[in-house]
Parts: C-alpha cells; structure tokens; sequence
C-alpha cells in the first residue's frame, strides 16, 4: 500500500527543489542556480563589448573610416574561425572536467583579451589580441545552454532559457549603457582621447576577471553524473555528429546557423551602419557613437519584453513550433530595415524595437529546442555542435553581410538574414508536417 507514495516521493527526488516556476534537477542547489544567474547577466555583455569598443581601438590605431568598416568584419571572422575550431572541444571538455572550470576559463580569456586589445600597434596585433577574446567566447557561448540545461528539469527547461535570455537582456543593456559614459569620464578627468577608450576597455577586463572567480567559486563542482564514466574526446564529439540523423536535432543545428547569424548581423553591422550614416550626416564621433551604440542599447532593452512574452507559449507548445513561430517574427524585424530611408525618424525606432523582439524570440527557441532534442548522455557534447554550427552562421554573416554591407548596401545583410529565417521557418513547418504525418500511418 506504500508502493505508490514511495514511487511519488521518488519523482519528487528525481525532479529536485523549486525556485519559482523553475524546477531543477537533484543536487543542483539554488547557490548554483543564482550563480548561473550571475553569469547569465554579464555573458553576453562581456562578448558583445568588443564590437562596442570597434571605435574606440580603431580611433587609439587611427584607422580610416573608410577602412574601419572592412577590418570589423574581419575580426568577426577571424574570431568566429577560433570559435568553429574549438567550441566543440570546450563542450566536450567540460563533460570531462566539470562546467564550472570550462565556464570561469572562458571569462578569464575575455579578461586577459580586453586587456592586450587596445595595447595594439597595429591591425594585426589587434587580430593576434582578438584570439584570445575568441577563445573566451567560445567558452562563454558552449557553457551558458550547457549548464542552463544540467540544472534545469525538462518539464521548465524553457522558463529556465527565458529567464537566463531576460538576464542576458539586462546586462547588455545596463553594463554596455554604463560603458558609454566612460570615455567621456576620463575625457573629463584630463585624459585624451586614445587613453579614456585604453582605461575603458581595462574597466571591461577587471569586471570579467571578477565575474570568473565567483563563477569559479560558486557553480557545482565536478564533471556531469551522465557522463563520469569517461570516454575518449573524439568518442565524446562523435555523439554530436551522430545525433544529426535525428531530425530534430538537424533542425536544431539549423536554427544555431541562423539564429547566431541573426545576432551576428546586430552586433557587427547595426552599429557600424548608423554609426556611418550619422558621419555623413556631419555629426561628431562622439555624437555618432552615442547614436549607434544607444539603438544598440535599444535593440537589447526591447529583446527584455521579448524574453518574457515567449514564455507564455514556449513551454505549452511542441518547440519546433515555437521555432517557426519566432522565426516569423525574426524575419519581420530584420527584413523591416531595408525600408527605413531616415535614422532619425520614427520608422527607427520601431524598426530597432521590432528587431529586439525577433533576436529573442529566435535565440531562445532555438536553444530549447536542441535542450530538448539533445541526449542525456554527452549533452555538453551536442550542445556544443549546436553552439558550432552557430558559429559557422556567425562566420557565413561576417564573410557574406560584408561584402552585401560595401557593395550592395548598408541593410543588405539585415535582408539576407531576414531570408533566412524565412528559410527556417519553412524547414520547421515541413519537419512538422511529415512528423504528423508519420503518427497518423501509426
């Protein structure tokens, strides 16, 4: 007769403590939920900084504008190679060695990079520095979906991703909002121009070297239970191969082309635009560059509400649909840019918001979905293909959308992301279909 209370105390075990809405799995404390909190504020802020400060370590080198604009996209490119080479190893290395060492390593990359950045003497010492902000990120990118997706029951996995997207929001809007009035801080205190971006970019280097060690400190120790019996490194990136043939994971890596790119394309291209088109306009530097990087800071704020409004349906529909439908919205936001003719008007500002959203909306599903579709057994593993072909998306962005961006035009990267969403959307759709479709002959 005790049988079944027996059995329920055992799926209560299984599922772990509550925070929230949020259910976690056993022995994930609420100390390890907060910390990944921590990191979720400040990691996507502390990668994003980089392309912030383009202008500033472009004005320390005295780089022609009309030079600045080829010289972004290739530091996004080189940095997105070192990525496409390694992340599948830090995904693969942290089912090794615990996500906590791999996750602290990755911030400790950034600092030591945005510390060399702006002691460059010329553009290739600033692509050596960049290596290291590359490594950095890799580790960054692979381990926040990583350990969001350990700690985390199946039954929530979505509010938990919603929940570390929002805070993802919050950081890039409130540390980069922050960073802005820094040169100005130091312009103020007597210093020139060259060294207020030098000691800015250092602020950046010391902020994440702390939020390393508390990630160091904090975060569950040890290697994943599912995968302490310990293989060899390439058995373990073969699982991320071999789940390819399920279609779900395929459509998974598919949206991890798309949906990076979809970030790739705002942070190495919208700031640049507006920041070119105000230099036109014969507005300053400093009044182009409060410009660029306030819409910046605005994209980032809208993708909040963004964050909250897809987790009323995230969780309650089947994630390929939850896919397509942010996809949509993606498609809608980029594709709307091409017809704004005036920064200044209010198509911008509608155009910036609209493009907020769809970031979210696609970054989130995306990451669901192959937190879903992703075994138990080698996750980090899978992930890390998922965060891989995410790069090569980041890397197809930066090759392609610069040459759209010189030759064609300012917003034709923003079109050809936008197409490929649409691309997405139909791909979602069809997996959809015949799935259906295969149920109903069973």
């Amino acid at each position: 007769m005790n049988q079944p209370a027996e059995s329920s105390k055992n799926n209560v075990a299984e599922m772990g403590i509550k925070f929230g809405p949020i259910t976690l799995m056993p022995d994930i404390e609420k100390r390890h939920l907060f910390t990944l909190f921590f990191g979720a504020f400040f990691g996507i802020a502390s990668m994003a900084l980089v392309n912030v400060f383009g202008p500033l370590v472009f004005d320390i080198l005295e780089i022609p504008q009309n030079e600045t604009g080829a010289l972004a996209g290739k530091l996004t490119a080189m940095q997105e190679i070192v990525v496409v080479c390694v992340i599948g190893l830090a995904g693969a290395f942290s089912d090794k060695v615990g996500r906590r060492i791999v996750y602290s390593m990755g911030f400790v990359l950034l600092g030591i990079g945005y510390f060399l950045y702006p002691l460059a003497g010329d553009s290739t010492e600033l692509i050596i520095f960049r290596i290291f902000i590359a490594l950095g990120c890799a580790c960054n990118t692979v381990m926040l979906p990583t350990t969001a997706n350990d700690y985390v029951h199946e039954s929530t996995r979505g509010k938990l991703i919603a929940t570390t997207s929002i805070l993802n929001g919050l950081g890039l809007v409130l540390i980069i909002g922050s960073f802005r009035r820094l040169p100005e801080y130091f312009v103020n205190q007597g210093f020139d121009s060259a060294i207020s971006g030098q000691y800015t970019i250092w602020c950046a280097s010391a902020m994440v070297l702390i939020v390393s060690t508390i990630l160091y400190t904090n975060l569950k120790k040890g290697a994943p239970a599912q995968v302490t019996k310990k293989g060899s490194y390439f058995s373990t990136l073969a699982i991320a191969f071999k789940e390819a043939r399920n279609p779900r994971v395929a459509l998974a890596y598919t949206a991890g082309v798309v949906s990076r790119g979809d970030l790739s394309v705002v942070s190495t291209f919208f700031s640049l635009w507006l920041f070119n088109e105000a230099i036109t306009m014969d507005m300053s530097r400093a009044e182009a560059f409060k410009l660029s990087t306030g819409f910046y800071v605005m994209v980032q704020a809208f993708a909040i509400p963004g964050a909250v409004l897809i987790n009323f349906f995230i969780d309650k529909v089947d994630r390929v649909m939850a896919l397509a439908i942010s996809m949509f919205i993606a498609a809608c936001g980029y594709l709307y840019l091409g017809f704004i003719d005036d920064i200044f008007s209010k198509q911008m500002y509608f155009g910036a918001a609209l493009l907020g959203l769809g970031e979210i909306f696609a970054n989130i599903s995306a990451i669901s979905l192959i937190g879903s579709a992703a075994p138990a057994k080698g996750r980090g593993a899978v992930i890390g293909g998922f965060s891989f072909f995410g790069a090569i998306g980041i890397l197809l962005v930066a090759s392609i959308g610069g040459y759209l961006f010189d030759n064609v035009g300012p917003t034709a990267p923003f079109t050809m992301v936008g197409f490929a969403n649409i691309a997405l959307l139909i791909l979602a759709l069809l997996l959809l279909f015949f799935e259906d479709k295969k149920n109903n002959l069973n």
